[in-house]
């Protein structure tokens, strides 16, 4: 495979490396490496319309067409870019992440969720797809902190938000810092940010508290709904690499089970 059509995950070790040799292997590079400075500017673009680095997704041409969006004054573009990519050939790569999603027997027994979701966002109807997958995040990042975090039994171990912060720096300690301190900051700066209920201003249309407790009206875009699907996708696959054992569970463990459909 060609360097540069490798995803952003692969190429790190080997970025890392180079690092390394510029620094004569002792970790102390006094002129950056050409690409860190691409990379602070691909996080920031994305932070700012509330996206995160998709170390999955973006290759090299992903990463050249997003940086051409925030150097010629369009950010805008972004959120159309992403959707774009993820929206060809009948959503290929969203059905793909699902597949995987069901070797996690959590999910798996959420599969007739996780599938109407998937069907939902192919129509358009972004009403159904953002609150029928929130609550998943939520029920995963508990589950996985109950089996994994230490000192979860905690006052605070029941509630909802606390499993996704707790989530959430575990993840940006675990991953590498270019993708797991955007996912970090994604969660605590926009999808989990603090509302305020009196104020009556979300601080976005894709803030999980506003969305679920009735007080945003317009989530309902496009992007919005692959928001929520790449965050679970991020989670999920996290959690995967976490338990590798969990790859050996069927499915779903029962019969009759649906499958991804293409209509």
């Amino acid at each position: 495979m060609h360097i540069d059509s490798m995803p952003l995950e692969e190429k790190q070790p080997l970025k890392d490396l180079l690092e390394s040799l510029l620094a004569g292997g002792g970790g102390n590079i006094k002129t950056p490496a050409p690409w860190t400075k691409e990379d602070r500017e691909l996080k920031n673009l994305l932070l700012d319309r509330a996206w995160w680095v998709l170390q999955k997704d973006i290759t090299g041409p992903v990463k050249r067409d997003l940086l051409r969006f925030g150097r010629e004054g369009n950010p805008g573009e972004v959120d159309a870019y992403f959707c774009a990519l993820f929206r060809t050939d009948d959503l290929a790569r969203l059905r793909a992440k699902i597949t995987t999603w069901l070797k996690i027997p959590y999910l798996a027994e959420r599969q007739e969720i996780i599938l109407d979701s998937l069907e939902a966002h192919k129509a358009g109807r972004y009403t159904l797809t953002v609150p029928a997958l929130l609550p998943l995040i939520d029920g995963l990042t508990r589950r996985f902190g109950r089996a994994h975090l230490r000192s979860w039994a905690g006052k605070n171990a029941g509630k909802k938000v606390i499993a996704v912060d707790r989530f959430a720096q575990h993840y940006r300690r675990k991953e590498h810092k270019s993708w797991g301190s955007p996912f970090a900051s994604f969660i605590r700066q926009v999808a989990y940010a603090s509302f305020d209920f009196g104020s009556g201003r979300p601080p976005t249309s894709c803030n999980r508290h506003g969305i679920l407790h009735g007080q945003i009206p317009d989530y309902a875009s496009e992007a919005n709904s692959l928001r929520v699907i790449l965050m679970l996708d991020t989670i999920a696959q996290f959690v995967i690499a976490s338990e590798p054992r969990s790859q050996s569970h069927p499915l779903t463990g029962r019969q009759g089970s649906r499958h991804l459909r293409h209509r």
